[in-house]
């Protein structure tokens, strides 16, 4: 979602890495479970430990090339073929695996240049890229586990732009910041220009316009702000806090984490927007599920929250009561309550 000329300064190789790590879960240790195959072998690795997926690429039905997000290419001595995909996952100790054929690759790109045009942005290409994909995935030529790619609900380009709208206004800023040991550690301040952002800025600009800092987060993240909207354009959301905090939340499975850090101001919103706060009502709402549900585990009631058991009825009623329920299903793409029935399942 970045325009044409797009402008990105005040980075490092530094500030990049750190600010990837805001998002991307810790990697083990040296000499700490180097070999997840013989982990999860032993059944060290529970689903709750499990992180990233693997790749397989196919000629037929014989396996040619296993790729991993965490160990990059993996060896094929000794790997079974064919296997069910949710048992390859397990196996390497991942979340998700994915095997596609040889010949699904060339086809891809082949629909995908076909169908690309010049006035398409980064937005429009990765929708229309989903799209290709569930078609592959349509006719078996790509497979997936949890979820089948065929099932993905894929938002129109107009909710995108109207959820970016919320989140952004055309004009201002976003801004996130991540501060270590009473310092700025990494910070990504992006400027909305009509359909997406035409200015990036790191660490490098706005810790000279900070000027002297406190050394202590909660007051700085002020200075970064004001740096920011001095050098970039006016905040529409900042999020700020410390990097362990961003590392530890992203690994955190425990429902109302992120709305649990918020409320102790682990993690500052300022402004915050609707199209934060919801999404963490919603995280607070999955908290109290989870209550409800280890609640029903102890009086032995837990088939009560089960698509087909005594709830059933009620989901049915909320479909029925939701006003524009068809033209809603048209406007996403999707049916918003069949996506409340997977999040309320037991299921990954």
């Amino acid at each position: 979602m970045l325009t044409r000329d797009v402008r990105i300064e005040g980075f490092t190789a530094t500030d990049w890495l750190r600010l990837a790590e805001l998002v991307r879960p810790a990697r083990e240790r040296p000499g700490e479970g180097t070999s997840r195959v013989e982990s999860s072998a032993r059944g060290d690795v529970g689903p709750a430990r499990r992180r990233g997926g693997v790749i397989a690429i196919t000629v037929g039905a014989e396996l040619r090339k296993l790729l991993s997000t965490e160990q990059a290419r993996l060896e094929l001595d000794g790997e079974p073929w064919p296997v069910p995909l949710a048992e390859l996952a397990a196996r390497h100790g991942v979340r998700w695996a994915v095997a596609v054929s040889s010949d699904a690759l060339e086809e891809l790109t082949e629909r995908f240049a076909d169908r690309l045009r010049r006035e398409h942005d980064l937005l429009a290409q990765g929708l229309l890229l989903v799209g290709i994909l569930r078609e592959l995935a349509a006719e078996g030529a790509i497979s997936a586990w949890p979820w089948h790619p065929a099932s993905w609900p894929v938002p129109r380009e107009r909710v995108l732009l109207r959820a970016l709208d919320a989140l952004c206004p055309d004009g201002k800023t976003l801004l996130v910041g991540a501060f270590h040991q009473g310092e700025l550690a990494t910070c990504l301040a992006a400027h909305r220009r009509a359909t997406g952002f035409d200015r990036l800025v790191g660490p490098g600009l706005l810790r000279r316009e900070m000027g002297l800092v406190s050394g202590d987060w909660r007051r700085d993240y002020r200075h970064l702000a004001r740096a920011a909207e001095r050098t970039v354009g006016e905040l529409a959301n900042g999020c700020f806090g410390e990097l362990d905090t961003f590392r530890r939340l992203v690994e955190e499975p425990r429902p109302g984490a992120w709305a649990a850090a918020v409320a102790a101001r682990d993690i500052v919103l300022s402004p915050a927007v609707p199209a934060i706060a919801v999404p963490l009502g919603v995280d607070a709402g999955r908290a109290a599920l989870a209550s409800v549900r280890a609640l029903a585990d102890r009086l032995g009631a837990t088939n009560w929250l089960e698509e087909s058991a005594l709830l059933r009825p009620a989901l049915e009623r909320m479909r029925e009561l939701t006003p524009g329920r068809d033209e809603l299903e048209r406007l996403l793409g999707f049916d918003p309550i069949v996506l409340v029935r997977r999040l309320l399942g037991r299921g990954d």
